[in-house]
């Protein structure tokens, strides 16, 4: 029997458009949610969050820990602190079908970024289940 193990990088990036849409609030509006920053010659918006993500190893045969790295960008200090702030929340709700835990390691923590943009990272840890082939 073969095990297979969700995207997490696309499955947290699904989720957090999906409820950064259903919040409605100006804060949750218009977030570029992506695997990687947005390129030079792209328009580039306001604020945004980059999901990075990589296996770490088995829990058991099923389950596996992925280490979750998500930076939140945006054009001044207080949305960028407030986005990560929510960006933490969400996260921590993410549990469901595919993600059985979710442990904020550390942040968000303001990082220096060398562009226009306020920058805060934040490192989890997530538990996710996978599927017989």
């Amino acid at each position: 029997m073969a095990v297979i193990f969700p995207d997490v990088e696309v499955t947290l990036v699904t989720y957090l458009n999906s409820a950064l849409a259903e919040m409605g609030s100006a804060l949750a509006n218009n977030v570029r949610v992506a695997t990687k920053k947005a390129q030079p010659d792209e328009v580039q918006p306001a604020k945004q969050i980059v999901v990075t993500a990589a296996y770490n190893g088995e829990v058991s045969y099923v389950t596996k820990i992925a280490s979750v790295t998500l930076e939140v960008y945006a054009t001044d200090y207080f949305t960028a602190s407030s986005l990560g702030l929510l960006v933490e929340s969400l996260i921590r709700g993410s549990t469901g079908d595919q993600i059985k835990r979710v442990t904020v390691r550390l942040g968000p923590v303001r990082e220096v970024e060398e562009s226009d943009y306020e920058k805060r990272s934040i490192d989890v840890e997530i538990i996710v289940k996978g599927t017989d082939l």
